[in-house]
């Protein structure tokens, strides 16, 4: 059985829209799925930078550079990713994102 050739992500053009960039990661998951590769391990991070190029492989490098994020897995990068490419616009996200922090006015607290 023979593969298909995978697309190398930009984080530019078609990468920038969140349904082909989820099939793009679909693919490699199913590609790394088929080699019986651990989605933990070095060689699974190593393979998907492999599929990178100009400012989602400069990710990829500060990412394996960081020391906080250098020992995490090919899901943590995948987020770190999807952050980078797909531009935020959903307002309920970031209002549930502020609403557990709390704010005091005239001893009590209150949510901002």
């Amino acid at each position: 059985m023979k593969l298909p050739e995978l697309a190398t992500n930009d984080g530019r053009g078609i990468y920038k829209t969140a349904a082909v960039f989820d099939v793009w990661v679909r693919d490699l998951r199913d590609h790394l799925e088929l080699a019986e590769m651990d989605l933990e391990s070095s060689y699974a991070i190593i393979w998907v930078g492999m599929h990178l190029k100009d400012g989602t492989k400069m990710l990829y490098t500060e990412f394996r550079a960081n020391k906080d994020t250098k020992y995490l897995g090919v899901k943590e990068f995948f987020k770190a990713l999807r952050q980078y490419c797909i531009p935020f616009t959903n307002k309920q996200t970031l209002c549930n994102e502020f609403q557990p922090i709390r704010q005091r006015l005239n001893g009590r607290t209150l949510p901002i």
